[in-house]
């Protein structure tokens, strides 16, 4: 398996594209080793690429008040931007860290406006992405408002399994809005199968 495998399945599930086309998308790609804790995006900084993550996984938070407040977690064979950064040119309020050695490759923000002129399937995936962030983005706000806690990570263990296997239970208590004592009481409820 070569280093694009795992992307080209991923681009494969949103368009369609020749062999001219995706050979053009690869020779704008630029392949990096992150080490376990580094940055790849911090506050502050104008988020200049978007990264399909070949291994390992990010967790992106931002800080409120002196606390770290979790947003997501990205995992191999997916992307990760600060889209809003991205789009508008203004800098991030996120921070994305390695969680563990990661490969990924990047796409700068010039390139991509170049594949997009270039190439209209880049543009079609282009907005088909965005579509998919802003679906995700929406769901994810509303489960914040209208479920409680446990109703939370219940869906989380059903739709995300990666975060439940490989996360430490801190960041998976700040993502779901609680404190971790919080957490550490709905998961001793649901294994004596006990509902709030």
């Amino acid at each position: 398996m070569d280093e694009f495998s795992l992307l080209k399945k991923f681009v494969s599930q949103f368009v369609t594209f020749n062999e001219e086309e995706w050979r053009y998308h690869q020779s704008i790609l630029t392949r990096r080793f992150i080490k376990k804790g580094e940055y790849i995006l911090r506050e502050g900084e104008i988020c200049d690429h978007v990264t399909f993550i070949n291994s390992g996984y990010f967790r992106i938070y931002n800080t409120v008040k002196e606390e770290d407040l979790t947003v997501n977690f990205s995992f191999e064979g997916n992307y990760i931007a600060d889209y809003v950064s991205f789009v508008s040119r203004q800098p991030s309020i996120d921070n994305m860290v390695a969680m563990e050695d990661a490969e990924i490759l990047q796409l700068q923000y010039n390139d991509l406006m170049t594949a997009y002129e270039k190439y209209p399937v880049w543009q079609k995936f282009g907005r088909k992405m965005a579509e998919y962030i802003l679906v995700f983005v929406v769901t994810r706000n509303k489960a914040l408002l209208y479920n409680s806690p446990e109703e939370r990570y219940l869906r989380l263990m059903k739709e995300r399994p990666k975060v439940m296997e490989r996360v430490p239970l801190q960041y998976i208590a700040s993502y779901l809005g609680i404190q971790p004592e919080s957490l550490s009481r709905i998961r001793k409820r649901l294994a004596t199968g006990k509902s709030a």
